[in-house]
């Protein structure tokens, strides 16, 4: 526990995770032969309870981060009014973006993302077409823990951690915009 009385627990998502590859490694060594069985067919997955919505920003609250962006500005309104991960945003590059198009491979599923630009982001982006990479100011782990602390830091300690707020936050305010304005999930 750290000395603010705060101690992290592990979610049962993660759990179930670490159950399942553990499931995995053992099942690739009673394969190999080198074990005679499988001691993990034992662990039991936890069950889920109601699981708690994810948290998006209100209005103020966007209002309050994008007024205290500073450098960041650019990068936080791309993430929020595309809804594409942070991790994704990173690596952009001028040719990413083609005729009010972005196109680009997720890191995490691999799949291509296509989509359109609304005329804000494009005139946002334009003096940015013109270098390397469209974010040169998260290209480094102390720029990117940077660009998360300056947005956390508008909240208090418990907030950000009860709601678990982080860039992700952005993406999870943008589904959340979308279902509002009746756009499918899917």
């Amino acid at each position: 526990c750290n000395t603010d009385d705060y101690c992290p627990t592990l979610s049962i998502t993660t759990l179930n995770k670490d159950i399942k590859n553990i499931r995995k490694f053992f099942k690739f060594c009673s394969d190999m032969k080198w074990i005679k069985e499988n001691p993990s067919l034992a662990l039991k997955f936890f069950k889920q309870k109601d699981k708690k919505e994810r948290y998006f920003f209100k209005q103020d609250e966007i209002d309050l981060i994008m007024s205290k962006a500073s450098s960041f500005y650019d990068f936080y309104y791309l993430l929020l009014h595309t809804g594409i991960r942070a991790t994704d945003t990173y690596k952009l590059a001028p040719k990413h973006f083609k005729e009010g198009w972005l196109s680009v491979r997720m890191n995490k599923t691999g799949d291509r993302l296509e989509m359109p630009l609304r005329e804000d982001i494009l005139e946002l982006l334009e003096p940015r077409l013109h270098q390397e990479l469209i974010f040169p100011e998260v290209q480094t782990d102390g720029q990117r823990r940077k660009c998360v602390k300056t947005m956390q830091g508008l909240f208090s300690v418990d907030f950000v951690r009860s709601n678990n707020i982080n860039l992700h936050t952005f993406r999870h305010t943008y589904a959340h915009t979308m279902l509002n304005k009746g756009v499918p999930k899917e």
